[in-house]
């Protein structure tokens, strides 16, 4: 059961994040392969078409991590509720599709003051 000698792999997966509602999320995938593969990105076993969010939802083509270049990070603007669930990243050639492991995003509420007046 060996795979060619180029197929995709996952370097990075996304990792569980919590973001607050508004807040801008990141999820990361850095994946290689030989020709370099090319990275999409599912949410509850759909895949996502950042053209239809309005531009509230890119793919970033190059970003750095920690030294290494990320060419298929997911970027989500002004996050919220309906964004939360389940990411996976998925790298394709001609060789093969790689799924990463999924991780999940959490929106939550921003934190409110609580103005009430105490009795």
């Amino acid at each position: 059961d060996l795979l060619p000698p180029g197929f995709p792999n996952i370097d990075m997966g996304p990792q569980l994040k919590v973001v607050e509602r508004t807040r801008t999320a990141t999820m990361l995938c850095s994946a290689s392969g030989n020709p370099d593969p090319e990275i999409t990105w599912y949410k509850d076993f759909l895949p996502i078409d950042p053209s239809t969010s309005s531009g509230r939802i890119k793919q970033l083509r190059s970003e750095r991590f920690e030294g290494t270049p990320i060419r298929g990070a997911l970027q989500i603007e002004n996050s919220e509720e309906l964004d939360q669930g389940k990411y996976e990243c998925v790298a394709s050639n001609v060789e093969g599709v790689r799924y990463s492991s999924p991780a999940n995003l959490y929106v939550r509420g921003r934190e409110q003051p609580d103005c009430r007046a105490r009795q």
